[in-house]
């Protein structure tokens, strides 16, 4: 979806977690956003109330409307495909439950207008750094086009992943600061650990219980984010941040390791040869290094099980019933490689009960297995790594017998 919603827990649990600034009215904070983040509103941004029954309504169209039921159920079946999910879930309900639990605010790029509820007319608090939040996301979307930055991508790709943790880690360090506080000394607050206990406290009971893909998902474009523009910042400041949406992230990459994005290290374009002779092309995209460390937690923690990724191209191709999901990433050594296709293979092995069987082809090695839960295969090539799942034995058969898996 191309509009960016405020989860208002956030704001709630650093409000709480920290003594707040003194309330500002509305034009005052306006003012303020400009001040601190060295950018001007190009035209005012009118600001609109809503009562909770009407914010639910407002958001519960939207998300109908940039959410359509074809794109959740590709980006189900590859979530499940991958090993992010045991099963299939049902995705577009999970996330439009989660999202009307926490939302607070949020700028409409096609309106062109900031909706707040109806509580938030009287400016205090936590009610200030919710504004000031969407306020610079207006501000934003003036100089740099929400539209084109995100394009028409998956929620689910690293690609827009990265770019909305440029935006939302920008707006979250700009409402930090106009609270006053040094982002250098409240990094600890914004821990996923803590934000996630926060959530069940405040009632947010869906975020807390959704599986890992999906909370991260949503909480990573603030928290990564914050941690990405605060790095920026102390390197460049605000002229420089404001400079990071004409050169945008191009990776979860260059989010994690800021120094990669200064150096100007891209990510590598990932092709996959192999096409099955049946079944079409419904869904690409990238997973990248993020969403890999969060396939491969092992515990509260995310750790860097991807490091060293370099680029990777995910396809789904369809035919009546089955389902056939390709994927292939590139990794800066043969050892980087190596580490994450051992890893990977155990994981899937211990969440999809069976045990991968070495095998030959052509000439090339490589391990698949089964289980109820389909039909895998694993092929290292020096830094390159290739998976594939169906639920179909042939197409995985005819990837084996024709050794073409590159």
């Amino acid at each position: 979806m191309k509009i960016r919603y405020f989860l208002i827990i956030l704001v709630v649990f650093f409000c709480l977690a920290v003594l707040a600034a003194a309330p500002s009215e509305l034009e005052n904070l306006k003012k303020s956003v400009v001040e601190i983040g060295r950018l001007e509103f190009k035209r005012d941004v009118p600001v609109k109330y809503l009562n909770r029954a009407q914010i639910k309504n407002y958001i519960e169209r939207l998300f109908e409307s940039n959410y359509p039921d074809e794109l959740a159920g590709k980006e189900e079946e590859v979530i499940w495909l991958m090993g992010f999910t045991s099963e299939k879930i049902a995705l577009k309900s999970l996330r439009k439950t989660i999202i009307l639990e926490n939302i607070g605010g949020m700028y409409n790029e096609k309106t062109k207008e900031l909706l707040a509820v109806e509580e938030f007319r009287d400016v205090g608090m936590l009610n200030a750094s919710a504004l000031v939040h969407e306020l610079r996301h207006a501000i934003q979307d003036q100089h740099f086009q929400f539209a084109a930055l995100l394009g028409d991508l998956s929620d689910f790709d690293d690609r827009k992943l990265a770019v909305l943790a440029a935006v939302e880690g920008d707006a979250t360090l700009l409402m930090i600061r106009q609270l006053g506080f040094d982002p250098e000394l409240i990094g600890a607050a914004f821990s996923p650990e803590n934000v996630l206990s926060f959530s069940a406290l405040a009632g947010a009971s869906s975020l807390m219980s959704a599986p890992d893909i999906i909370k991260y998902q949503l909480l990573m474009p603030y928290l990564e984010g914050m941690k990405f523009s605060r790095a920026i910042f102390k390197e460049k400041k605000w002229k420089g941040l404001n400079q990071v949406l004409k050169r945008k992230p191009l990776s979860s990459e260059q989010i994690l390791h800021p120094q990669k994005y200064l150096a100007g290290e891209n990510p590598q374009t990932v092709f996959t040869g192999f096409r099955p002779s049946r079944g079409e092309l419904v869904h690409s995209g990238v997973i990248g290094e993020y969403f890999l460390n969060v396939l491969l937690k092992n515990g509260p923690e995310i750790a860097d099980a991807a490091a060293g990724w370099g680029g990777d191209l995910f396809s789904l191709y369809r035919q009546g019933d089955s389902r056939l999901l390709l994927w292939e990433a590139h990794w800066d050594t043969g050892a980087d490689c190596s580490r994450f296709y051992a890893d990977f293979q155990k994981f899937l092995e211990k969440k999809f009960h069976f045990v991968f069987q070495n095998g030959q082809s052509h000439g090339r090695k490589f391990s698949a297995g089964n289980s109820v839960a389909g039909y895998f295969f694993l092929h290292q090539d020096n830094a390159r790594l290739f998976y594939a799942r169906s639920n179909d034995r042939t197409q995985i058969n005819e990837l084996i017998s024709g050794g073409l898996y590159d």
